[in-house]
């Protein structure tokens, strides 16, 4: 399909999917309105990360919520943009000490773990348990970062998993197939190819740790150890893993960003001197609006295989203050469960890019009627049975930076890998075991 025709398409579907809100709270998967009646008023402060399109989405269903839900049941929830997650992850320790914090907020998957073991957040189970909410709605591989030692803390919210874009006319100037490379041996080919034909980089490839997780799941293993007690970075797979992208960039044919000079990945886009590129699926209407504004074509597949497909699950999980009143995280239970109810879910995938959190939003017609003009936006769905939920252990936070700057250090400063990944390891498994 033309990807100018298909857009118009699926935005004219965002305005279907507006339709659902008057519906949202009839026969909704998982959610049983028998709950307590609250005290009212009841005031919550909602925060969450990202601007642009993310913000857009997150102040019209909070509004929308106030409008319906929050006016019969005596609820307002005041919603306010804290940066990105780091900047919101920072605000809230501080919010926390402060006695500050907010009733509810986004939070990004991977610290779920450390918020919950210290006490931030609210378990959920009894409120699972009280309203016979159904959780087996959610798409399985997104409750794994919502489980902390065998408790609930939060339900899925606008979930991603990275994938490949691709500038499909570079790709058919070199003579290249535009449904993508399904193997590391042909995506290599593919970056040799356009190199040699077109003179641009097949890949531009940021040093991420989001990344590395999914290279490593491709590669047969994973960053982490099962028990999360040791890293796998002084590794074979990892020594493949960072000798394959090396060896491209040695080439010439793939550029690698330092993880400080991501930003400069979108120029490469917009400018068309690089084919393809890994991002997180959110990234998928930003990225065709690149694509019509500078007159390419473009398409996404499933991350290539290594040894297996893999990949990384990412997102937010929505989650209740520990410090708030009982009746105020009633309240907010009742404000998570609408937001990731089947409705919203809809409109927030279609807006967004995200992926939908919930199978019955996958199935509905609004959906499938925005994977038939825009079948990009289904490739995170169709490979989420691939894809594994990101460590929690609160010492990953520190642990992490240390992988991205040795990864820093192997492909941008060129240092020995085997050295820098071995210091690594030891520094990342003393803050694994405190």
């Amino acid at each position: 399909m033309n990807v100018r025709k298909g857009l118009t398409i699926a935005l004219l579907t965002l305005f279907a999917a507006a339709s659902v809100f008057a519906a949202a709270e009839k026969e909704e998967p998982g959610r049983d309105t028998s709950s307590p009646e609250l005290k009212t008023p009841t005031e919550l402060l909602y925060w969450y990360a990202y601007s642009g399109v993310v913000q857009e989405t997150n102040e019209y269903l909070t509004q929308t919520f106030n409008d319906t839900v929050g006016k019969e049941k005596g609820i307002h929830v005041t919603a306010e943009y804290q940066g990105a997650y780091n900047d919101l992850n920072q605000k809230l320790q501080a919010a926390f000490i402060g006695g500050t914090s907010p009733d509810v907020f986004v939070m990004e998957i991977g610290t779920t773990g450390m918020f919950a073991r210290n006490g931030m957040i609210t378990e959920l189970d009894s409120r699972i348990e009280r309203d016979n909410f159904d959780l087996s709605d959610f798409q399985d591989g997104l409750l794994g970062n919502c489980r902390v030692d065998d408790s609930v803390y939060g339900l899925p919210y606008m979930p991603s998993t990275a994938i490949l874009f691709m500038n499909t006319t570079i790709l058919e100037d070199a003579g290249l197939d535009a449904d993508g490379p399904e193997t590391w041996d042909e995506l290599a080919m593919y970056c040799k190819t356009i190199k040699e034909k077109t003179g641009l980089y097949g890949l531009t490839l940021v040093s991420n740790l989001w990344f590395f997780e999914a290279f490593m799941l491709e590669a047969g293993t994973s960053v982490l150890s099962d028990d999360e007690l040791s890293t796998n970075i002084n590794s074979e797979a990892a020594f493949t893993v960072a000798k394959f992208w090396k060896d491209l960039k040695d080439a010439g044919y793939i550029r690698i960003l330092s993880s400080a000079d991501g930003s400069k990945m979108t120029a490469d886009i917009m400018n068309q001197k690089s084919a393809m590129w890994f991002y997180s699926t959110a990234g998928i209407t930003t990225f065709m609006g690149l694509a019509k504004a500078n007159d390419f074509t473009m398409n996404t597949c499933f991350m290539p295989k290594l040894t297996h497909y893999g990949t990384s699950t990412g997102g937010s999980n929505l989650v209740i203050s520990n410090k708030s009143s009982e009746q105020e995280k009633d309240a907010a239970w009742e404000f998570i469960t609408w937001m990731t109810a089947t409705g919203q879910t809809v409109y927030a995938s279609s807006k967004t890019g995200y992926m939908p959190s919930r199978k019955s939003a996958i199935d509905a017609p609004e959906m499938q009627q925005l994977y038939a003009a825009m079948p990009q936006f289904k490739v995170a769905i169709d490979q989420m049975p691939y894809a594994q939920k990101r460590p929690m252990n609160p010492g990953y936070t520190e642990g992490g930076s240390i992988i991205t700057s040795a990864l820093d250090a192997v492909w941008i400063a060129g240092q020995d890998m085997y050295s820098v990944f071995s210091e690594a390891q030891q520094r990342i498994d003393r803050l694994l075991s405190e």
